[in-house]
């Protein structure tokens, strides 16, 4: 039996037998090992996620809890004591409230903003007697908020009331669920994609197609854009656009969206942020796209609100026929009351109004469900913010293709809530400028900063990624260093911006400062001291915002319009110190996160920084930097103490590129 057995085992029908056992063993033991790499990567997200939120409910608590009103609107979490102006509606049909301070004087800038969710309370109340809004705009003097029901009982306009931004934790739970799907999900698209995303797979692509073969809508696209086309049309899977500042990111993937709509596939575009979506959509609609946006209206554009989905379902040609239905329903209900509490009303008459108002109930919701689809089935392409694409709505549709703008601005927990529904994807954004915001330092040391467009740029080979290398924005001046320090050189300037000045522009006369496309005014030695803004742990530089304003008005005197420039600085008190300093209302002071993805045919920066330890704070972080300087299409004015500043290298090749264009000026020879 032994000798049998023995001789089954060297025999060719037992070798194949143990092959076939030796393989299964090693199929399951690498399911098993793809299994633990999934699980420990998801795992360590799910971790950094829950560090994340336990910090946002820490600094929310410490806000709300721990600080005085007064100190809250300070730091711009608040507006207190304000007056009831207006009670009107949107045109998708939601209640605003229009606030105003009961003293006339402006709404501060940094305040509760567009899309912010806020409660709002009456003045000196309880923290529970609130009720939730959505900011809806704001002006210099007026915010408005939406409701998406009527405010409770006891709301008077004639009250005076606070508005407080209001922590949202739904999105939390969104990522987390996402995580979950995706660690868990055995086989499918999803899969694939995780694991190419682990690299532990590869991606494929089809046939190769060259640009000849393609007939491009656009027919203004350079070289590395109609490449970056054809890769994402080629690929199966995954692929990577790579834009710098100005190399027309966002023109690439409307190519992408276009060509993809030819074939009557179904395109998911999302982004980070409503800003980002809401560019997405205008360059659409500006090519005659039907786009479908998700989201609530107060979060959109207001020239862009009548392509939100609220705003299409309340104004369908059988909207107006489920107003009526809703009335008569409310009719017979207030019918059988005033019956009931008479008592006259019959077995009969009873049963026969409860029939009607079935009936009524489910004509009103086939109606809707018919409005639903039709509007839903129009659109070739949606629209939506990554934690917004958790929508029921999309669980019913079928995305061909995905397609994720400013990818490397979004964590990659929310990054997985669009990737649920998708057969393809393509990312598109730039790791050198600016990352996610991630509250928690803990969280960011451990890599929730890290993206996963970051993550697979790391990954995948050339064939799947594409760096888009003529930009049309900025001097040469303006880009060379960027180009150098973070593209390895390869950013060329378009001939039509290559050498464009202020003084180039009609209306701007012809002087030294009109006609520098760059300058670094080196302030050190001069004892421009940062201060820490009381209240808050922001910095400011009193001098350095003098010599801002100094610059911003010769300019001003020499023609060049106050919409034209921005005064923009890393630091939230430099920008209100600003912001009090100066008096044009259509001229744009903001932070340099604020200002990513903008541009100004001017930008004056200030870097703030300037202290005798050679501290930095966040402009250690050099990608900001690099937002900053490329946001001028003609002219950039930095200001910065060089002795503090050349203590990071990255910072020393600045003032030493400045030096070698003649762009270097001291603030001694200014003054």
């Amino acid at each position: 039996m032994a000798k049998r057995q023995t001789a089954a085992w060297t025999s060719g029908a037992g070798l194949s037998a143990r092959r076939s056992n030796l393989f299964l063993r090693l199929l399951r033991f690498a399911r098993n090992d793809v299994s633990r790499n999934s699980e420990k990567h998801f795992t360590h997200l799910a971790k950094l996620l829950e560090i994340e939120e336990a910090e946002e409910i820490a600094q929310f608590k410490e806000f709300f809890l721990n600080k005085t009103p007064e100190e809250r609107e300070l730091t711009g979490f608040a507006l207190l004591r304000l007056a009831v102006h207006e009670i009107h509606y949107s045109g998708a049909g939601h209640m605003l409230l229009s606030f105003k301070y009961q003293i006339k004087k402006p709404i501060p800038l940094y305040s509760p903003d567009a899309g912010d969710l806020v409660t709002v309370a009456p003045t000196g109340s309880a923290l529970a007697d609130n009720f939730f809004a959505t900011v809806y705009e704001k002006t210099n003097e007026i915010i408005t908020v939406a409701l998406d029901r009527h405010p409770p009982d006891w709301f008077n306009e004639d009250e005076l009331y606070d508005l407080s931004i209001a922590g949202n934790r739904g999105s939390y739970r969104k990522m987390r669920e996402a995580l979950k799907a995706v660690a868990t999900q055995p086989h499918g698209r999803l899969a694939f994609l995780r694991d190419i995303s682990l690299g532990i797979k590869k991606p494929e692509s089809y046939d190769t197609v060259k640009p000849e073969d393609i007939a491009f809508l656009n027919s203004s696209l350079n070289q590395w854009q109609k490449e970056a086309v054809v890769m994402a049309l080629s690929s199966r899977d995954i692929a990577i656009v790579h834009g710098p500042p100005g190399t027309g990111k966002t023109t690439v993937l409307v190519e992408i969206i276009r060509q993809s709509i030819a074939k009557g596939e179904f395109i998911l575009a999302t982004a980070p942020s409503n800003t980002a979506c809401d560019h997405m959509l205008e360059c659409l609609v500006k090519e005659g796209v039907h786009a479908l946006r998700l989201g609530h209206p107060a979060r959109i554009m207001e020239n862009l609100r009548d392509h939100t989905l609220d705003f299409k379902l309340a104004h369908h040609r059988l909207a107006r026929t489920v107003d009526e239905l809703e009335a008569e329903m409310e009719r017979l209900e207030k019918q059988r009351g005033r019956r009931r509490d008479r008592g006259a009303l019959s077995r009969i008459e009873r049963e026969e109004i409860t029939d009607r108002l079935r009936d009524t109930k489910q004509e009103i919701r086939m109606l809707e469900n018919q409005i639903f689809a039709e509007v839903i089935e129009k659109a070739p392409v949606i629209i939506a913010t990554h934690t917004g694409a958790s929508d029921s709505i999309l669980r019913r549709k079928k995305v061909n293709l995905l397609v994720m703008d400013e990818a490397s601005q979004a964590t990659e927990p929310s990054s997985w809530i669009p990737l649920l529904h998708a057969e393809k994807v393509i990312f598109a954004g730039d790791h050198f400028q600016l990352p996610p915001t991630v509250i928690s330092k803990k969280a960011e040391d451990r890599g929730l900063n890290r993206t996963l467009f970051e993550r697979i740029h790391g990954l995948v080979g050339d064939s799947w990624k594409k760096l888009l290398r003529v930009q049309y924005r900025m001097n040469e001046k303006i880009m060379n260093f960027s180009s150098r320090e973070f593209y390895e050189g390869a950013l060329i300037a378009d001939e039509s911006v290559k050498h464009h000045t202020l003084a180039d522009l009609p209306h701007v006369k012809h002087a030294p400062e009109t006609e520098e496309s760059f300058i670094f005014l080196d302030t050190a030695g001069r004892g421009f001291e940062e201060a820490l803004e009381p209240g808050s742990e922001s910095r400011f530089n009193r001098e350095e915002a003098a010599v801002i304003v100094r610059h911003l008005n010769r300019l001003l005197e020499l023609g060049l319009k106050p919409q034209e420039v921005a005064l923009i600085s890393p630091y939230s008190a430099q920008v209100r110190l600003l912001s009090s300093m100066i008096e044009f209302s259509d001229l744009e002071i903001d932070s340099v996160d604020g200002f990513q993805g903008r541009e100004k045919e001017a930008v004056l920066l200030s870097l703030v920084r300037s202290n005798v330890e050679g501290e930095m704070g966040f402009l250690t972080d050099t990608r900001r930097m690099n937002v900053a300087m490329t946001r001028a299409r003609r002219k950039l004015f930095v200001v910065g103490d060089s002795a503090t500043l050349a203590c990071i290298p990255f910072y020393r090749d600045f003032i030493q590129y400045a030096e070698s264009i003649g762009a270097y000026r001291s603030v001694w020879e200014a003054t």
